[in-house]
């Protein structure tokens, strides 16, 4: 019995082992078909990043030559329109205003008067020549790509509508203040040339003077009487380099002293140059034109008229809210023939503006102008005086409101200056004018 049972057990024992056996076989075959299968992956996984490193070398490649190009920076691809318009800046202007002589309400337009340069629609009310109206004084636009060490061409151009635009037009027939006018445009190059010299061709902004066109560039609303004696723009060819870390100096030929109508076949030419200094405290711009001035009113037929306009220009910041400016200008006209001018007219006027508050300040301007009698049609020697408040207050951000009261004298019968005027005939010696005036930079 005990034999049999030796028997079963060994039997039962020897069927177990046999079939571990053969499971670990299974086992075992399964294991080293798992370690194939990983062997294969391996090896895919291997092929897959040496194509992804591949392309990302091509990637960068690309890149480099795009970038290079400059066709693409740190946000993506883009165009080379896209690039060109990241380089060129766009500002501007829109003002409007209401004026009204105070003087008399009854004299309502006309009222310009002065010894101008008509060829630029310049008087002593240049932007302002009527009374009691609401008007549109200009909308500026202004796209400028710099000339620089690394992007050597530039361009500039600015166009100007409202009022402003119809003064300036004057001398090309324009009657209205919905003609475009190309103030400034023009090209330009940075020359490799010691600091660099930089060449612009085309219709260039004066240099002279310490007041502009554009409004905002302005203590008050209006333009002085000094600022009529100046040119406006130019064209021509003009070259300015910097002398110094303060120093610069811009010179330039161009068709003619005060009339810019863009062509001349004249042969005489007008040249001008200025030196400026600039400091944080303090700065002198000298300048003069002269040349050919084919805008002069009083020149005969048959006749030349050669005009020279020297210029002076300091600037004082004594504080942190107080600006300062003189400006003084002596034009000389020397005319050649039957009945053309000759004689001097001499202008001195003097700016500030203290600021109030960090949103408002308070600016006046006084002048003196005088003309000598061979340039007045009455035979009279003409002096001018002229007196302008201006308080100006910002209302938001590039949003700025000014209100401005100036009052305009001659101190001996005009004398080729007539402030105040109606129907074309002089009425007073002088006249007051105020002026609400909103404008937005941006």
């Amino acid at each position: 019995m005990r034999s049999n049972m030796i028997t079963v057990v060994t039997a039962i024992a020897s069927m177990l082992l046999v079939a571990q056996v053969a499971a670990a076989d299974a086992v075992q075959d399964q294991l080293q078909l798992m370690e194939q299968r990983m062997a294969e992956m391996e090896d895919r996984l291997q092929a897959t990043s040496d194509e992804l490193q591949t392309a990302k070398a091509t990637v960068n490649e690309q890149r480099s030559v795009l970038s290079t190009n400059g066709l693409i920076e740190d946000e993506g691809l883009r165009s080379g329109v896209g690039s060109f318009f990241d380089m060129v800046d766009i500002s501007g202007v829109a003002a409007a205003s209401f004026n009204y002589r105070l003087h008399s309400a009854n004299n309502n337009n006309n009222i310009n008067g002065g010894n101008a340069n008509a060829a630029q629609g310049q008087g002593l009310y240049p932007r302002y020549p009527n009374s009691n109206t609401f008007q549109v004084d200009q909308i500026w636009i202004t796209l400028d790509k710099a000339a620089t060490d690394e992007s050597r061409a530039g361009f500039h151009a600015e166009f100007v509508t409202g009022t402003a635009a119809q003064a300036l037009n004057a001398g090309n027939g324009a009657a209205n203040d919905s003609t475009p006018y190309l103030y400034t445009g023009y090209v330009s190059y940075l020359a490799p040339v010691g600091d660099g010299v930089e060449v612009s061709l085309g219709r260039l902004a004066t240099p002279l003077g310490a007041e502009v066109v554009q409004t905002n560039g302005n203590f008050n609303v209006t333009q002085g009487a000094v600022f009529a004696l100046q040119p406006v723009t130019h064209t021509g060819v003009s070259f300015s380099t910097a002398l110094t870390d303060g120093i610069t100096l811009n010179a330039g030929v161009v068709n003619d002293v005060y009339s810019d109508t863009a062509v001349s076949n004249v042969n005489d030419k007008a040249y001008y140059a200025q030196l400026a200094y600039g400091g944080d405290a303090f700065g002198l711009n000298v300048g003069f034109i002269m040349g050919n001035d084919s805008g002069n009113n009083n020149v005969g037929s048959g006749s030349r008229s050669t005009t020279s306009v020297l210029d002076t220009v300091l600037t004082l910041n004594p504080t942190d809210n107080l600006s300062l400016w003189t400006n003084f200008d002596w034009v000389h006209t020397s005319g050649e023939g039957t009945g053309a001018a000759h004689g001097d007219l001499f202008g001195l006027a003097g700016a500030g503006r203290l600021a109030l508050t960090d949103t408002m300040g308070l600016s006046s301007r006084v002048e003196y102008v005088r003309s000598e009698n061979t340039l007045s049609a009455n035979g009279q020697t003409g002096e001018l005086v002229t007196l302008t408040g201006t308080l100006d207050k910002t209302l938001a951000e590039g949003l700025v409101t000014r209100l401005e009261v100036r009052w305009d004298t001659t101190l001996n019968n005009g004398g080729g200056f007539t402030p105040r005027v109606n129907g074309g005939a002089a009425t007073n010696n002088d006249q007051v004018v105020a002026l609400w005036q909103m404008y937005y930079e941006f």
